[in-house]
């Protein structure tokens, strides 16, 4: 995504917030949020497709490249390396600041709707890793394979607990933290 896409899709996201902190998620219009981001409706619509999504903003997505060789057994061939590099490079890209991560905490407790949207988001990019994990793992049966995107993504949670709590730190480096007390409890 080009530096004007993130910029425009960043000010979409902070402007729905901020109607939906003002008003609730049912108090305002789309053309609202079109007006208060400075894009058309239609430009709006080219990157959200409602109301949540505008609030909760896009997932990170990895790279395609590191994607598929993740699910060819890359890079290293160890399935939690491999997750540390196709995840590493999306973290440190997001670049949210705590008070953001705060703010979104806030909205998605405060609203059912957007709890629920945002437990699907992660429902889907679990999927993906489902699928790229049976892909990869000799022997994982889909059991298996969700347990393990399951807890990956569940990591994002205490992540962003940690994050919040001692913005000093990156986002990036708690998720790693996080995700090495995750693994040394297996080993």
């Amino acid at each position: 995504m080009s530096a004007t896409r993130r910029r425009t899709a960043a000010r979409i996201v902070r402007s729905a917030q901020d109607l939906t902190e003002e008003r609730g998620l049912d108090g305002f219009t789309m053309d609202e949020v079109a007006a208060a981001a400075g894009v058309s409706r239609r430009t709006l619509f080219n990157y959200v497709d409602g109301k949540l999504d505008a609030v909760l903003g896009a997932p990170p997505t990895p790279n395609p490249a590191r994607l598929d060789e993740f699910r060819a057994g890359g890079p290293t061939g160890r399935l939690a390396d491999d997750v540390r590099a196709v995840l590493t490079p999306v973290l440190q890209s997001k670049g949210v600041a705590p008070e953001d991560w705060q703010r979104l905490r806030r909205l998605i407790a405060s609203e059912a709707r957007l709890h629920k949207a945002m437990h699907d988001k992660f429902a889907v990019v679990a999927g993906y890793f489902t699928d790229a994990i049976l892909e990869r793992e000799d022997g994982f049966d889909e059991l298996r394979a969700r347990a393990a995107a399951t807890v990956i993504l569940a990591l994002f949670d205490l992540a962003l607990d940690a994050y919040v709590e001692d913005p000093t730190s990156s986002f990036a480096a708690c998720y790693l933290a996080a995700f090495d007390g995750a693994e040394a409890l297996f080993d």
